[in-house]
């Protein structure tokens, strides 16, 4: 949790620190950010950060609430409408509203699929914590009702089911945000058909 002092700061310096951290995890991933790098691009002193973070994996935490939680106000998804004909269109939807509302800020989401800090220090975040336990609801709302449309399959446990879909996702994603070439919005779009199709292809029945 960042200290107050941070939370008074103007809108604009807050977004230019947190920009800062979020491009250096998401192009070094955690271990090897700088935390000197971070202050540098953002333009404040290291005596300054120590007024409005602890350490490293303050900065860290903070930027990946911030701009997780950014990422799922993104999201525009209703599973009560999707039915057997649309479910696997509304989610290669879902994901190019993920990956064309961030084409010009492609590091959010690379951040958001960087190794963190220890299991310990993310578990002890609770808005970190609230965040990644609405995003579970999310994912687990929308193959509830693939389920019951019969496009997912019912054969696995749902924990293993959501196991499986997670981890694609993050593979998927790591390749595709781990381009040293900015994607163009039609790669985006390519991306979006090419994960929903690897997910459609999986899951099934």
């Amino acid at each position: 949790m960042p200290r107050p002092r941070f939370e008074k700061l103007a809108p604009e310096k807050r977004e230019r620190i947190l920009e800062a951290a979020a491009q250096e995890f998401a192009t070094y991933g955690y271990a090897q950010a700088s935390l000197n790098r971070i202050l540098e691009t953002a333009g404040i002193s290291k005596g300054a950060a120590y007024y409005y973070f602890d350490d490293k994996v303050d900065v860290y935490l903070t930027a990946v609430h911030y701009y997780g939680l950014t990422v799922l106000q993104a999201i525009n998804l209703d599973v009560s409408v999707l039915t057997a004909a649309n479910f696997w269109t509304a989610v290669t939807d879902l994901y190019q509203q993920q990956f064309t509302a961030f084409a010009d800020r492609p590091w959010v989401l690379g951040l958001l699929k960087t190794s963190g800090p220890s299991a310990e220090a993310l578990a002890a975040d609770g808005q970190l914590a609230a965040l990644m336990q609405a995003v579970g609801q999310l994912m687990a709302a929308l193959l509830q009702r693939g389920q019951a449309l019969g496009a997912v399959r019912t054969d696995l446990p749902d924990e293993l089911l959501a196991a499986v879909v997670t981890a694609v996702d993050d593979a998927h994603d790591r390749w595709l945000f781990g381009r040293t070439t900015p994607l163009t919005m039609a790669e985006l779009q390519s991306a979006a058909a090419q994960i929903s199709d690897l997910l459609r292809r999986m899951l099934t029945p």
